[in-house]
């Protein structure tokens, strides 16, 4: 089994913990029906902390690759899933994990108008806003549409040159200072116009995967709002439900 210290990148320690059991796993280092070392154990073999190695095998056992079991160590019972282009998104960090190794490819900085998008920012429908939009692309192939509208006192105050990092809200948070409180993400569908067909490589008329996420301050004041298209044969998106017991 692999051992040695994680690093200390903008992907999570989790998620990187989560990709060296994985390819472990994968390999049969790690074969089927054997157990892992104990939380304890990789923690000290990844130094990384126990939480950290249980958010990892948590998410491992929600995509089927380990059974936990009560005071035993988990047991793997599957290879991770081939296919990379999904993920599971519950916090931030996950957000940050799914652009790991993207580069933000701008296609322009301006203002634009977005009546559905103005109210959101709290402003009349035909209000400009500042637009940021980028293709997401990985090893050079373009594999998301990204969209961003900023409130005015955000946009004025940013510049092209400014977005240097795949994470546009890191840049809100480097460059104003900008702490973020409370972030909400809406998931939909839709179909390629021929300019989304071309810019991702698909056919037009495909089906997309939509998600909408709106940035607000530790204030609930709302700064950013990010439309993004993925290819839908390409991509998905899981959630965990935590279930409240009833009293």
């Amino acid at each position: 089994m692999p051992v040695g210290l994680l690093q200390r990148s903008g992907v999570p320690l989790y998620r990187q913990l989560m990709d060296v059991l994985g390819e472990a796993i994968g390999d049969d280092v790690l074969p089927i029906g054997s157990a892992l070392p104990t939380e304890a154990q990789l923690a000290e073999r990844f130094g990384v902390s126990r939480i950290t190695v249980r958010e990892a095998l948590q998410r491992l056992e929600n995509e089927g690759v380990i059974r936990k079991q009560k005071a035993k160590n988990a047991v793997i019972v599957a290879k991770p899933s081939a296919d990379a282009s999904s993920w599971e998104i519950n916090s931030i960090d996950d957000i940050i994990a799914a652009a790991s190794g993207a580069e933000l490819d701008i296609k322009s900085y301006r203002l634009e108008t977005a009546p559905e998008i103005a109210p959101v920012l709290g402003l009349p429908p035909g209000e400009p806003m500042h637009c940021l939009r980028s293709i997401l692309r990985k090893s050079g192939e373009a594999y998301a549409v990204s969209t961003i509208f900023f409130a005015p006192a955000v946009g004025s105050r940013l510049a092209r040159h400014h977005f240097d990092d795949v994470i546009v809200f890191r840049v809100m948070q480097r460059e104003l200072g900008i702490e973020l409180g409370d972030v909400r993400m809406t998931v939909g569908g839709e179909l390629a116009n021929a300019n989304l067909a071309r810019q991702l490589g698909c056919a037009e008329g495909a089906p997309l995967l939509r998600t909408r996420l709106v940035y607000r301050t530790t204030d609930n004041q709302p700064v950013e709002v990010a439309l993004t298209e993925y290819p839908a044969d390409r991509f998905s998106l899981s959630y965990r439900l935590t279930l409240r017991r009833q009293r």
